[in-house]
């Protein structure tokens, strides 16, 4: 071997080992980012606002006061290329990215290339992917129970908790799915919800549920294992934490000098696109069906359509969910526009729950708070609007 073929390989050799190095620190780096970002020991700057009584009452609303999040300078492409430090540095090792290892991930980019049409496998690999969605560690405490044979079922488990319970089964071939009657299942995983907008799982409901599982695990002469009791209830008081903190809803209210006709509101309404639910309030409901914002009498009258002929009005309240609403802030500004255009219809003064009229810096303030929420939201992984967001503040 040649000095020019030996000094080839010796360089083949550090780039290799380079590359192994770097990504050795990467992962490292990332995994120190990722565990700060789930760290709450430091002081958080919306400590000192008051919280929203959404999780216990939809008595007050309130737009808190917010700073601004600045981006990670780590993670920032540059403005020159759009990469960051990481991609140009790989990129430049010649190393070609390699194949996602899972199988979700494959699908995933193929409908960002626009791919069109799965095969079966890939379809059951979704179906599988969305039943298992359905528990999620960081919001339901799990219980596993697993036969030595395939049981059936003839009727469902039933568990009395004051929490949402969700029974996923596997099957013999090994397919998850929602338990049903005169299923036969090898395995199965109770979860039970640890926050809602009744506050965070408590220790004896823990206890409680633990029990009840069990007691029916023994029935069929097996046992049930569950995650580290106290670790999900610090972990489901943190969620609860965060979740009151961004739990906001916003109030406008519509205030006129004389009174107005019911018909006169539901024409106005329909005409907006809203459609009265069987809640007694109008709904201007998403393409999926969600609702978006409602208008209701400000007194918390229902409404229904028998009766609007003969009722008159003075006062309307359009409300809207913050954390329950996916692209929030453009929603936000359309309310804002109906309620406007509702306004100078009915000859009303839009206002706050003070009876303090709703000024266009007002509005801005909001816009503002409301941009930091949802920032604060997505950094946590609660997208608003997701499933997460709507099991947790519902």
């Amino acid at each position: 071997m040649s000095d020019f073929q030996l000094s080839l390989l010796l360089l083949g050799i550090a780039v290799v080992g380079a590359v192994f190095g770097y990504n050795a620190w990467q992962e490292r780096r990332f995994r120190k980012q990722t565990h700060a970002a789930f760290q709450r020991n430091h002081q958080d700057v919306l400590l000192e606002m008051p919280h929203a009584e959404t999780r216990d009452a939809l008595a007050e609303r309130l737009a808190p006061s917010l700073d601004d999040f600045s981006p990670n300078p780590l993670d920032t492409p540059s403005e020159s290329s759009g990469e960051t430090q990481a991609d140009t540095l790989i990129r430049q090792a010649h190393t070609p990215p390699p194949a996602p290892s899972n199988p979700l991930a494959v699908l995933a980019d193929k409908a960002s290339q626009g791919s069109s049409g799965t095969t079966d496998d890939e379809a059951s690999i979704v179906q599988q992917a969305l039943i298992a969605a359905m528990l999620d560690p960081q919001l339901d405490f799990v219980a596993d129970i697993r036969f030595t044979e395939p049981v059936k079922f003839d009727t469902l488990p039933t568990l009395e908790e004051k929490k949402r319970v969700q029974i996923l089964g596997s099957s013999s071939e090994g397919m998850w799915e929602v338990i049903k009657p005169h299923g036969s299942y090898r395995q199965l995983n109770i979860g039970l919800q640890m926050v809602d907008r009744n506050g965070a799982v408590t220790e004896a409901d823990l206890a409680a549920f633990c029990t009840r599982v069990q007691v029916f695990a023994e029935s069929y002469g097996t046992n049930a294992s569950f995650p580290q009791r106290q670790t999900k209830l610090n972990l489901a008081r943190d969620v609860d934490s965060f979740c009151a903190e961004v739990d906001v809803l916003i109030g406008l209210n519509l205030r006129a000098a004389l009174p107005f006709a019911g018909t006169r509101l539901r024409s106005l309404a329909e005409a907006a696109g809203m459609q009265l639910e069987n809640d007694g309030a109008f709904h201007y409901l998403s393409d999926s069906g969600k609702s978006l914002y409602t208008l209701a009498d400000a007194r918390n009258k229902p409404l229904n359509t028998s009766t609007l002929a003969e009722q008159e009005f003075t006062a309307l309240t359009l409300l809207f969910d913050v954390p329950r609403v996916a692209g929030g802030i453009s929603v936000f500004d359309r309310a804002v526009t109906f309620s406007r255009q509702l306004a100078a219809e009915l000859g009303a003064e839009l206002m706050d729950d003070n009876n303090r009229p709703l000024s266009d810096t007002d509005i801005t303030t909001i816009r503002q708070q409301l941009q930091h929420i949802y920032s604060r939201m997505d950094d946590r992984g609660i997208a608003p609007g997701s499933v997460a967001a709507l099991r947790l503040f519902a």
